[in-house]
Formats: C-alpha cells, structure tokens, sequence
C-alpha cells in the first residue's frame, strides 16, 4: 500500500511538472524569438544608419564639389539630398541631410523655402542639442528678409537666444546680435550685447569662444 501512495505521489507530481512544464516551455521560446529579433533588429539599424553614412558623406562631398563650380548645378545636387531623405527616413542624419537642403535653397535664393525645411527640422527636433543653432539660423535668414513682420520675428529669437543663460551656444548668438546692431550704426548696443559676450568668456580657459577675438578690436579692449 507504502509503495502504491508512494506511485501515486510521484505519478501526480510527474503529471504535474509535465501540465507546467508546457507554459513554462511556451514562455521559454517566446522570450528566445524576442531576443534574437531585437538581435536582428539592432544588426539591421546599424547596417540601414551605416548606408544612411555613407550617402550623407558622398552627397557632402559632392556638395563641396558644386559649390565650387563656376555655374553649379544645385537642381540636380537638391534632388539628391531630397531623395536620400526618403531613402533613410529612419536615419538619425536626418536634420543633417535638412540642413544642407537649407545651404542649397539659399544658394539658389529661395529664402522661403529654405525658411519652411528649417521650420520643418525645428519641430523635429525639440530637445536636441542642435535646435539652438538651427533656430539662430532661421532667424538670421529672417533679418534679410524685406519683410519687416518676419525681421522683426528673426531679431525677437536672436535677442531670446542671445540672453538665454542655458543656451549652449549662446556666444553665436551675442556675436551676431552685435553684428546686427552694427550695421544698423546702433553702436551702443552692439557694444553692450559684445562686452557681455567678453565678460563671460573671461574665465573661459579650455574653450573660449572664438567670436571674442572677433570683437576686440570694435571694443577697443584687450583680451587676457
């Protein structure tokens, strides 16, 4: 009767572990199919944003090439850019491939659309440690505009970048706001907006701002 029970225990626990074993199985494979499929996925990233490289690269090249040339051909080199765009939709390169886009439509004097790719980047990118300087960009593209609506809008986010204490490149900024003031013959001003800059760069020994020397001459001061 001992040895019976004893069949018995054991026979209910095999049945037991078999009946748990299946999910567990299921649960087993299904976390291995994951796993290999991220593996898959981040081995095909890294593939698609290689390719995604080394188009951008050949198009900077050719870019360089272009703009070189006595009559350049920048219809044929936007159509390039324009294409790789869709081709690496998923590319972190992306704004970089907008950018030059932007290079390319000022080239060709065609500040509106240049100012819509720009609009399209910034709201792209909100966060990016990039946006500061593609916002600059847009606005000094603005202040050359005949249109005194959308100058005074670039002039508005020139001065917000220029006073913006967490703005990483906030020295671009001063320089030219000073610059604009300049040769509005606002001298006051653009001396003011420029001696902040130099002030704040006193202290600034493993990187000073390389626009400081680009002003000491119209503040008459020395530079330590």
């Amino acid at each position: 009767m001992a040895v019976q029970k004893t069949n018995s225990v054991f026979g209910t626990i095999s049945r037991t572990i078999q009946a748990q074993s299946k999910p567990l199985s299921i649960v087993f494979f299904c976390a291995l199919g994951l796993a290999a499929s991220s593996f898959v996925y981040k081995l095909w990233s890294a593939k698609r944003e290689r390719a995604a490289q080394y188009d951008f690269s050949a198009l900077m090249t050719e870019y360089e090439t272009v703009s070189q040339e006595k009559n350049p051909e920048w219809d044929g080199l936007l159509d390039k850019f324009e294409k790789n765009y869709e081709k690496h939709a998923s590319s972190s390169l992306l704004s970089y491939y907008l950018s030059y886009k932007v290079r390319i439509l000022l080239n060709q004097n065609k500040r509106d659309e240049a100012l819509a790719t720009l609009d399209t980047m910034i709201d792209a990118m909100p966060g990016s440690p990039m946006l500061s300087l593609y916002e600059m960009e847009r606005a000094l593209i603005q202040l050359d505009s005949a249109d005194e609506a959308i100058q005074s809008t670039g002039l508005n986010t020139l001065i917000s970048l220029a006073h913006d204490v967490h703005n990483k490149n906030r020295d671009s900024a001063q320089f030219y706001l000073g610059r604009y003031y300049w040769v509005k013959n606002d001298i006051d001003a653009a001396r003011a907006i420029w001696q902040q800059l130099v002030d704040e760069q006193r202290d600034e020994k493993l990187a000073p701002s390389p626009w400081v020397h680009q002003v000491q001459d119209k503040l008459n001061i020395t530079i330590v």
